[in-house]
């Protein structure tokens, strides 16, 4: 039986750890702790810091066949960004140079490493020019594992949305969001989880990155627009800007994602 160690067990791991019990694979959720977290049938629920070699060691004695890497920052600092997702992956690389079978690994990261704000189109190869703490080191993070002596992808994930994640709404709701003229681009939590699972079942798709993204970019007006009609909002009395966000203005191309055979579960907002 093939074992994946999902490294970080929050919401994308738990969405990910069924599909993968259901395609036969053993799963193990690491994390600071496991008794917080819901108890899935056939996932092991184990107590690990990322931040510290010493934990992921023992983990990587039993021999995974398969790393998914969800990390998340202790707080939203640039040293919080630094401890929660390069510390960790600089572990790993030094630890997976040891292993005599080296695991597929996944590291799930953000679109966040673009820093374009023109509304340009962006894919795999575009400048990757973070204007942001958090953006900045998961590119380092990015670039670190990498390096690692295992066969790894990174995927960019852009806005995932879907349930548990209603602050947008919320804001809608109450009026305080503001349009801007910014392009933005969103993934359900669902093709999250159901693009690492298809990418481990799919081994012969292994490019070192993968924008995850659905098919359609839309402007922040027609995405708010259409979240408001999906919940009955009435965001007519919005606050309007004609200045960029921080989080720039660009349209992510999702063509590598097509290409391994994935179908999106949504395709659009």
């Amino acid at each position: 039986m093939k074992k994946v160690l999902l490294l970080g067990y929050g919401d994308i791991a738990q969405r990910t750890a069924p599909l993968l019990v259901a395609s036969g694979w053993q799963v193990v959720g690491a994390c600071r702790n496991p008794n917080r977290k819901p108890v899935l049938p056939g996932v092991e629920l184990t107590t690990a810091d990322a931040n510290h070699e010493q934990d992921l060691r023992e983990l990587l004695e039993q021999q995974f066949d398969a790393i998914v890497i969800t990390l998340t920052p202790s707080d939203y600092s640039r040293e919080g960004y630094h401890q929660g997702y390069v510390v960790p992956c600089r572990h790993l690389q030094h630890l997976l140079h040891q292993q005599a079978k080296s695991p597929r690994v996944l590291y799930v990261s953000s679109t966040g490493v673009y820093g374009q704000r023109d509304g340009e189109w962006v894919d795999e190869q575009s400048p990757t020019e973070p204007d942001s703490d958090s953006g900045d080191m998961l590119l380092q993070a990015e670039q670190v594992i990498l390096g690692s002596a295992a066969v790894t992808s990174v995927l960019r994930c852009s806005g995932i949305y879907g349930p548990g994640r209603e602050r947008l709404q919320q804001q809608l709701k109450a009026g305080t969001a503001t349009i801007t003229p910014a392009w933005t681009n969103r993934i359900h939590s669902d093709d999250v989880a159901g693009f690492i699972a298809y990418l481990l079942e799919h081994s012969e798709h292994q490019e070192p990155v993968y924008i995850v993204t659905d098919n359609e970019p839309l402007l922040q007006a027609d995405a708010y627009q259409r979240m408001a009609d999906k919940h009955g909002i009435d965001i007519s009395g919005l606050a309007r800007t004609d200045q960029v966000g921080p989080r720039g203005s660009k349209r992510l191309r999702n063509t590598k994602l097509r290409t391994t055979g994935y179908t999106l579960k949504h395709p659009s907002l």
